[in-house]
This record gives C-alpha cells, structure tokens and sequence, in this order.
C-alpha cells in the first residue's frame, strides 16, 4: 500500500478500468501545523485516511474509505479545550471536464472536476477533517446558552444601540 502526504495527487491515468488500488494518507508535521492553523483547531493527533481508488467509468473515478484523527477544539461558549474523535467515511466521485463547449450545461451531480488530470487525494483529506468535525463544540462543563446577563455592553453596535435609547 502506498503511503501518501496531504500534497499528494493522483494522476488518473495511473488507474486501469475497474481496477482499485489502496493509499494510506499520512500527513507530516508540518501539514498538521497547516491544517490546525487552517481550521483553528487546538491540535490534531494520529491523523490517517484509509482510502481505495477505483475507475468506474469513462473519465470517473470513485474515492472510498476512512479518515481517522483525534481532534482538539476549542468551546464556543468557554474556550476550554473539546477533544473529539474522528472517525469519518470517505466518498467521493470525481470526474473529467468535457474539453469541448458547445453550449451544453452539465450538472456533475456531486461529482468533483479533476484538476490537471489529477485527484487532488491531499485536499480532499484536508477538507474531509474540516468537515467531518463538531462544528459548534460545546465542553460538557459549559452552560447550554448564554443569558442577556452574559451580554457585555461592549460590543461592536453599543453605540449604535445607546442612539436608539429614548430620552
């Protein structure tokens, strides 16, 4: 199995009709650092993508497998530390563009264009973690809302609001 990084692509015409072929993708230390500076994250630990690349068609190709990382966020409401295990399914379709335009609009149907004849397998991963995350995450010791109390008076429109105040 060969082992690729997040700046890896796959050039399609490496991949024979109906035949799949198995990637691990493993990102370097200094990819992390981009990925947890790119999503905000605290960190990210022991994160690997399992992934099978199968021809399935004239110009298609389908990505299949599972992203796996431990995930540290912080809480939206106290800004503590949220530890999360991923553990994500990966399914994607990609395709090649027509070359030719002749007028005709073709919906990809959730399918994603190569780029340069090539799967761009890195940034798929990368944004697979971005997604496959807690988007809002809540520490368990947090409070579930936030109260008028909570509210500060120092805020972006507090001047805006003091005009509003009848006399």
């Amino acid at each position: 199995m060969e082992i690729l990084t997040l700046s890896s692509e796959l050039s399609v015409d490496r991949f024979a009709s109906g035949k799949a072929r198995k990637f691990t993708i493993q990102p370097t230390t200094a990819e992390i650092v981009e990925l947890v500076a790119r999503f905000d994250f605290v960190s990210i630990e022991d994160m690997r993508a399992m992934v099978t690349v199968r021809k399935v068609a004239r110009d298609c190709w389908d990505v299949t497998g599972t992203l796996s990382a431990r995930v540290v966020q912080r809480c939206v409401i106290t800004d503590d530390h949220v530890p999360e295990l991923v553990d994500f399914t990966i399914e994607e379709r990609y395709v090649r563009k027509a070359e030719n335009d002749d007028g005709i609009e073709v919906d990809l149907n959730e399918a994603e264009p190569l780029v340069g004849g090539a799967i761009d397998i890195g940034e798929m991963v990368a944004q697979t973690v971005g997604v496959a995350v807690t988007p809002w995450p809540k520490s368990p010791t947090s409070a579930d809302s936030l109260t008028q109390e909570d509210v500060s008076d120092e805020h972006p429109f507090a001047g805006l609001a003091a005009l509003r105040k009848p006399e």
